[in-house]
């Protein structure tokens, strides 16, 4: 917090009436100037010491020139993203609301592809002619390279309105990188010497606060105090009880607190300053709250003039509707917090937190209720958080569970709960194992009651998911018995999970079986889970609902059983729909877009993609915007759109912040948009990494065929083979033949060639001259199939065509009644040629390929 900033103005927005300033501010017009000419800048960086009246200048130069402010208070809890984030938000919402209310339904962007989507939704609804000053107060506390960088983003982001200026306040250089603002002069810095009060402009301040020294006392008071704001603020105060400037020495900074005490302290009540001591225990000033806890001080309605009379030290910020203190003044209350008792102190604490609650503070309730050992309410806040955390949050959790008593899981079972979930997040399985193991004893001797059987239930739940996470390497599927058990004690606990507790994170692949794999290795897989999803789904509010159907369905569409496929997906996008399993359901989606892609039915397509879409509005599921774009991604890719895919996909080294066992879907199709591009070494290089993330045998045939095409591509036939043949062999034991079908042209330029070669006895390998011949055959239709949308793409048309023409619409209607080209010009006077055109406008259209297509898609959408 800055220092010198009691010359601002009070202001008080209408629905905040209870704030009567009388504050006294000095208008600088030197400092307007020198402001407004920065302003003509995209970004202004102040950086000078505490007191020196960074804040208050800015505070002044808006309400001169009439501007909207935003003002970001930043404090060392913003290096947490979800702190920074509440904060962040709720500062946006002060000048657009809009904006604050669409941010409000996302998380902190972490990543790259997550701030794309915030710098799409964070553009402002900028109103033309109007200035807008965007403050960053004390970055000098931020310290975390992920929030720097999102505050780097939003400074660039802000840069590129005419109309907007970011201030940049810190006491010391910041850790931003502005070098390219900078490069570009965009940036105007401001330091210490431009801030330093003159000697006129210090006297102007006495007459604002009706003093007036001698020139020589006014000279020596500024010699002290060397144009220091605060400092002279301070000598204004000793001033108006004795005219003596020794009372200001230029020891001031050493001798703040003593100053504090004599001028400030002493001049208030008792109750007051209880008041102030219980505030210094917390970090929000929201009036609301401060409300709540002078109730306990008996001050009722005095508070708020009594802060008022201190408005050089406390004053409210109308921009953000909170109260800032002075930091001097907090670390001299800090230092006297022994003058609370510790029930005292506690109950600050508890109603702060419940506040914080209400208000969706859950960090800072967190760390409230740890401060006061409340943690049976930090389990009930942990407990609605989502199921798989990011690394900050748990990290987090973690150490606020690490430093609890060592009795915490005796008098609280629910912590537990909340330690597996956080282990799990950090991929600490063996330790979460072992320390769920120790547990249970423990658990089990506790008297009967809701609470135990509830951590009864989450440890059995754990050890069986961990069982499940190993299963992929020793294939032992004889855990079912953890999943019955935890049902037991969930009906006994009467828990009921809700979303998003109960949302399933799955991996790349429904079925986790590594290679080699037959069909009945993935059956195995898939029998075990039918055994365990009733008692997940009885256990945890419908977990895992529909998980079975994608399964089945899912090596059902790898075995190019596309029909019975397409049954199964179908449910299980019912099934999961009904239970909030939204992974679940957005996987079947998946599958169904490429059944009904390969099939040329580009009208369910873009029904399935609209599906897709709205799930971007499905608040309880955690990861639908990487899914969403890992998704239309490779839908783009396959029908001639690559340019359209999300931003960080097209990056050679960004990643989501999926889970790890889920990165190989991301890496399929990063290396697909390299191949598309040509991108040859870049596309092996994404395979080679998906190896380390996720060795499962769908995605090791994916990759493994991609890596034939790609080799082809460059050239290296002799290479392009091996691979052919180890994706074969990987693929022939389950008959997973559909990755081979979808790489369409390409697969039929591969095997063509590998049948010359041997046709030609240059080839010898397993691959027999059967297999390449169908292979090809189901790669060239579904080449065709996707032609249209690829044709049109490469003409520049988007995936949805336009309207229909009034000609084309007659003549679409003469070829559903089974009309030829001749019949259909003569009963229209016009040519046949011009009955031909007409007839590939539609088919262009309508995505179609031929005329029974076009009517097909016609019917189905209700042109006919």
């Amino acid at each position: 917090m800055d220092l010198q900033k009691d010359f601002m103005n009070n202001d008080v927005p209408k629905h905040t009436p209870l704030i009567q300033g009388n504050q006294k501010y000095l208008e600088r017009k030197r400092i307007n100037s020198l402001l407004e000419k920065a302003a003509q800048k995209p970004v202004i960086v102040m950086v000078a010491g505490a007191g020196y009246g960074k804040s208050c200048a800015i505070h002044s130069f808006a309400r001169a020139a009439n501007a909207r402010l935003a003002w970001m208070q930043i404090s060392e809890r913003d290096n947490l993203e979800e702190h920074l984030w509440e904060n962040f938000v709720s500062v946006i919402s002060t000048i657009d609301i809009k904006c604050a209310e669409k941010l409000e339904k996302t998380d902190f962007p972490g990543n790259k592809q997550q701030l794309e989507r915030f710098l799409i939704a964070a553009k402002p609804g900028i109103i033309p002619g109007e200035k807008y000053l965007i403050v960053f107060d004390d970055l000098h506390l931020i310290k975390e390279p992920a929030i720097l960088h999102f505050i780097e983003q939003c400074i660039y982001l802000y840069s590129s309105f005419s109309n907007i200026t970011c201030v940049l306040i810190s006491r010391t250089e910041s850790a931003l990188n502005l070098e390219k603002l900078t490069a570009k002069k965009l940036v105007k810095r401001i330091t210490e010497d431009e801030l330093k009060f003159s000697q006129e402009e210090m006297i102007s301040y006495f007459r604002l606060n009706n003093l007036a020294p001698a020139p020589g006392i006014a000279s020596l008071i500024y010699k002290d105090t060397e144009g220091w704001a605060f400092a002279i603020h301070l000598a204004s105060l000793s001033l108006r009880n004795n005219p003596n400037p020794a009372y200001v020495p230029k020891a001031f900074k050493q001798n703040v607190y003593r100053l504090i005490e004599s001028e400030i302290m002493k001049s208030i009540s008792p109750d007051f300053r209880k008041f102030l001591l219980k505030l210094s225990l917390i970090e929000n000033y929201h009036p609301n709250l401060l409300k709540i806890i002078a109730r306990d001080t008996s001050l009722d309605e005095s508070w708020i003039k009594q802060m008022d009379d201190l408005c050089s030290f406390i004053r409210f910020e109308s921009c953000y509707n909170s109260y800032h203190i002075h930091h001097l003044l907090l670390d001299y209350l800090r230092e006297r917090q022994k003058e609370l008792s510790r029930e005292e102190m506690k109950e600050v604490w508890a109603r702060t937190a419940l506040w914080c609650m209400v208000n969706n503070r859950k960090i800072d309730a967190i760390i409230c209720n740890e401060k006061a050992g409340d943690y049976n309410s930090i389990v009930r806040i942990l407990d609605t958080f989502p199921l798989i955390l990011s690394r900050p949050t748990a990290e987090f959790i973690l150490g606020v569970l690490n430093r609890a008593p060592e009795g915490i899981y005796n008098d609280y079972p629910g912590a537990i709960v909340m330690r597996n979930r956080t282990l799990a997040s950090l991929d600490k399985f063996d330790q979460s194992w072992q320390e769920t193991l120790d547990a249970m004893p423990r658990l089990k001797a506790l008297p009967e009651s809701p609470q135990k059987h509830y951590a009864l239930f989450v440890c059995n739940i754990n050890l069986g998911t961990i069982k499940i996470i190993q299963s992929i390497y020793t294939r032992d599927y004889n855990f079912v018995h953890y999943f019955k058990i935890a049902a037991e004690e969930a009906v006994k606990s009467s828990h009921v999970t809700k979303a998003p507790l109960n949302g399933l994170i799955l991996s790349s692949y429904a079925c986790r079986v590594m290679a080699p794999a037959s069909r009945s290795d993935i059956e195995d897989y898939i029998k075990m889970l039918g055994k365990i999803i009733p008692y997940t789904v009885l256990a945890m509010g419908g977990y895992r609902y529909g998980l079975y159907e994608l399964s089945r369905g899912e090596l059902a569409f790898f075995r190019g059983e596309l029909k019975d496929a397409e049954k199964l997906l179908s449910l299980s996008v019912t099934k999961a729909g009904k239970r909030q399993q939204y992974e679940t359901r957005n996987r079947a989606l998946f599958y169904l877009l490429r059944i009904h892609l390969s099939r040329g039915d580009f009208s369910e397509t873009e029904k399935i993609l609209k599906e897709i879409e709205a799930d971007l509005d499905e608040v309880y599921f955690p990861n639908r915007y990487f899914y969403h774009d890992i998704i239309t991604g490779w839908y783009h890719i396959q029908t001639g759109r690559r340019e359209e895919i999300a931003l960080w996909l097209k990056s050679d080294y960004e990643e989501s912040e999926l889970h790890s066992g889920a990165h190989g879907l991301e890496k399929l199709v990063k290396a697909k948009y390299f191949f598309s591009g040509k991108r040859y070494p870049a596309a092996l290089a994404a395979m080679e990494d998906r190896e380390k993330a996720e060795p499962l045998i769908m995605g090791d045939i994916e990759m493994k065929v991609l890596e034939a095409v790609s080799r082809y591509g460059q050239s290296d036939k002799a290479g392009a083979f091996r691979a052919l043949e180890e994706a074969y062999r990987l693929a022939k034991p389950a008959a997973l033949f559909m990755p081979f079908t979808e790489l369409g042209k390409d697969m039929r330029a591969l095997t063509e060639a590998a049948i010359r070669e041997k046709a030609l006895g240059k080839l010898v390998n397993t691959l027999t001259l059967e297999w390449l011949e169908e292979t090809k055959r189901r790669a060239v239709i579904y080449a065709k199939k996707i032609y249209p949308q690829k044709r049109r793409a490469a003409r520049g048309e988007g995936p949805n065509a336009s309207a229909l023409s009034r000609r084309e619409m007659t003549v679409l209607l003469s070829l559903s009644q089974g009309l030829t080209r001749q019949e259909i010009a003569e009963s229209l006077s016009i040519s046949p040629n011009t009955v031909k055109s007409a007839s590939r406008s539609i088919y262009n259209k309508l995505g179609a390929y031929n005329q029974a297509d076009a009517v097909r898609i016609a019917v189905d959408r209700g042109i006919l």
